[in-house]
């Protein structure tokens, strides 16, 4: 029998001597082969480059003009997240040749720091509903980005010139390439071998980084690299999309390594063994709740904070649901070691060099580089078993998850149980998290409007306004999908039988019924103390309305539904219950109460109820002037004091409809001219703030009229946002919506 170091295979076990050689040689050396610089197998001869840097010659060295750029998205550079990202970013940019770095986001300070370190900031990326930036944007920057070779990295990672070597090695290996790889964990970095200080060196590093790192399991990828060709079609990435996964939480990095392996456009790579990347353990406040840090210290052995956060947090349950549901992917895919090549230092002639490695059985030993590195995060361990009928010892290579769970997005929790992860959400959840004021940016929708949901959400991103809007899903359909799409989003549970996208056709006797959900929302909003702006998704914003309607005295402010042909804006059910502003002050949160009480004993929509509640009946008895109306509530019944002055009145004031208009209002200047026929309504003299989409039937002809105006900002086939000044719409309306006319 042979005793192991614990150093080497963890606590101390007896191993048989035949076993261990079976392992190392059937689990490493029957499933690699060498590749030569040709390209065809060669069992004995390694295709090797000696690197040298620029200024010393050598067959590896990158091109004079080469360039390449390293993608991120930091936390805000506050408190501790400043340190440790600040100390990475300083490692990258003593490699030479130096990348380009780009923070993707706005996070806090993020100009400041780029100023002082000479970085580029691009907030062009999605958001979800807790400013976590989402995976598909992120890497449709990435992947469109002028440069030779672009890099995902995670904001905390050191690196050494070695990563810059893999490049090189892979630029003249392969044509169309994708690198990846473990990273090595320390517990705490000495002073002298902090990258911004001037006495760092990177050989003392690595060597350190070597000695006393731990090699993190290959399941956890913290850099994703690629090249461009520049002045060619680039090779894809992988099938269709990125989902909407949240970058920072987990599932994300081994889908999306799987996915670009099975796709097989380029040639994938493992540089774990001749890359040294390294990463100094801290808090990880992103892994928990938001309140929440996780240390990696404190953990059991074995575990992680992603095996112990997966159980609590809603964004890895988020991501969980998307590898699951999209793609291919299954438990424990998409790890360096599933990569058709891998890189490793090699021994020539006396000198060092890094060879490049075919894998005949990616993926088959898991284990494959703990016999190069002195210390790992998941060292195999020997489990007994019983093989009929006699026990027998096997070795594990470290904690494997059974996870089985399809993670199904609930939408309803059952009687007399707890939420689970925290879902589904409720309206009272989302208001503390999703909004930044006491402002809410208020909108409901069906299914079967899903993709007028996600342009209206590209344009309130646009405009920086994101972080106050809520959204009311009347079917668990668009319950399911926005949570997909990492939105603010609810499911606003009723005694209407809906369940289903079909169950809302127009004109349906639940569409009507629906249709009166939106005020019973907005009421609830106001009794906890918010003010809010309605609007329909069918609406496009050209500018940021929120200050002027917070700017108006009124407590209730509401949109003209009148057409350009009537003189006044407040005409006999002219108002457009489509959009407004309401104040949770008393007596509007009383007339709103009327509203909703009217509109429950209606055969009609909700819409004619605010005109004859607001403005004394059908024929307006409550008007004043042109633009307004005079709400007067009835006697207070109640119990206790009123709540308002029983004297009291509300004016209800109509939006100036140039500003604010409908699908038929025309022009200032020539009223039978509408804005929505006018070649570019959003560059009117005339100003506009926002331009309802409405007086038209049919969701097609809405989309149409969106396109035409280049008012559409949705991605449809890589369900991103497009932040481009005139984006590019990759479909015709017609053809995307031809049953929806």
């Amino acid at each position: 029998m042979m005793r192991i170091p614990r150093r080497a295979l963890g606590p101390s076990v007896n191993i048989p001597v035949a076993f261990l050689a079976v392992l190392l040689v059937s689990g490493l050396f029957s499933v690699l082969k060498y590749r030569t610089k040709s390209g065809s197998p060669n069992l004995l001869a390694a295709s090797s480059i000696n690197i040298n840097r620029r200024d010393g010659g050598g067959e590896a060295n990158l091109p004079p003009d080469f360039n390449w750029t390293i993608f991120i998205t930091p936390q805000g550079f506050v408190g501790g997240p400043e340190h440790t990202q600040r100390r990475a970013i300083m490692s990258w940019l003593r490699l030479d040749p130096k990348p380009r770095v780009v923070l993707l986001g706005a996070g806090e300070r993020y100009h400041e720091v780029a100023d002082e370190l000479g970085l580029e900031v691009d907030p062009r990326i999605d958001l979800n509903l807790v400013q976590m930036p989402l995976a598909g944007s992120v890497l449709h920057q990435a992947f469109n980005a002028n440069t030779h070779v672009s890099v995902l990295m995670n904001s905390d990672i050191l690196l050494t010139q070695s990563f810059v070597d893999a490049i090189a090695v892979a630029n003249k290996e392969f044509s169309d390439w994708f690198l990846t790889g473990a990273r090595l964990d320390l517990h705490e970095l000495p002073s002298k071998h902090d990258p911004s200080k001037p006495e760092f060196s990177d050989a003392a590093f690595v060597s350190f980084a070597r000695d006393r790192g731990r090699l993190h399991t290959a399941g956890g990828v913290d850099y994703f690299v690629w090249n461009n060709q520049l002045h060619a079609p680039r090779s894809k990435l992988i099938h269709g999309s990125m989902p909407p996964f949240i970058r920072g939480k987990s599932k994300f990095d081994n889908w999306f390594v799987h996915e670009v392996i099975q796709a097989g456009y380029r040639d994938t790579i493992d540089g774990t063994e001749a890359i040294t990347a390294v990463h100094v353990d801290h808090n990880y406040k992103s892994a928990g709740n938001d309140a929440t840090e996780v240390q990696v210290s404190h953990l059991k052995a074995g575990s992680t904070f992603w095996m112990t956060g997966k159980l609590k947090d809603w964004q890895i349950y988020h991501n969980l649901n998307l590898a699951v549901q999209r793609g291919s992917y299954r438990n424990q895919d998409g790890t360096s070691v599933h990569t058709q090549y891998k890189l490793a230092n090699c021994l020539k002639g006396g000198r060092h060099e890094v060879c490049t490695i075919q894998r005949l059985r990616p993926g088959i030993c898991p284990c494959e580089h703990h016999v190069f590195a002195l210390e790992t995060q998941n060292d195999p361990t020997v489990v007994e078993v019983m093989q009929r009928s006699q026990r027998s010892n096997i070795i594990k290579c470290g904690a494997i998850s059974s996870d089985t769970n399809t993670y199904e997005i609930p939408t309803r929790t059952p009687s007399g149980r707890q939420p689970i992860y925290g879902l589904p959400f409720t309206l009272r959840d989302l208001l503390p998290i999703a909004t930044k004021t006491n402002h809410v940016i208020l909108t409901g929708v069906s299914y079967n409007y899903r993709e007028v949901l996600m342009n209206f959400v590209c344009n309130i991103r646009r405009l920086g306004i994101y972080d106050s809007l809520i959204i009311a899903a009347w079917d668990e359909d668009m319950y399911r999908f926005g949570f997909q799409m990492g939105l603010p989003i609810f499911y606003f549970q009723t005694d209407v039988d809906v369940n289903h996208a079909a169950d809302l056709a127009y004109g349906s006797k639940a569409f009507r019924k629906v249709t009166k959900l939106k005020s019973q929302v907005v009421l609830e909003i106001l009794r906890m103390g918010y003010d809010v702006t309605w609007t329909d998704t069918d609406i496009a914003w050209l500018r940021n309305p929120i200050p002027i309607l917070e700017a108006m005295a009124s407590d209730f402010v509401v949109q003209s539904n009148a057409p350009s042909t009537e003189a006044v804006a407040n005409g006999p059910l002219r108002i457009n219950s489509g959009f407004y502003r309401i104040r949770s002050s008393p007596i509007a949160i009383a007339a709103l109460e009327a509203i909703v009480v009217h509109a429950a004993s209606s055969r009609l929509t909700e819409q004619p109820s605010f005109y004859m509640v607001l403005c004394g009946g059908k024929e307006g008895r409550l008007k004043e002037g042109d633009n307004a109306c005079i709400y007067r509530p009835p006697p207070y019944v109640g119990d206790g004091e009123p709540p308002f002055d029983p004297d009291s009145s509300l004016r209800v004031e109509f939006l100036d409809r140039h500003q604010f208009p409908n699908g038929a209002t025309g022009t200032r200047a020539n009223v039978s001219k509408l804005y929505w026929d006018l070649k570019a309504a959003k560059h009117h003299p005339d100003n506009l703030v926002v331009l309802h989409n409405n007086w038209i039937k049919g969701l097609g002809n809405k989309v149409r009229r969106l396109v035409e105006q280049d008012l559409w900002y949705f991605d449809r086939e890589a369900e991103i946002c497009m932040y481009d000044a005139a984006p590019r719409v990759a479909f015709t309306w017609a053809e995307a919506y031809k049953d929806e006319q």
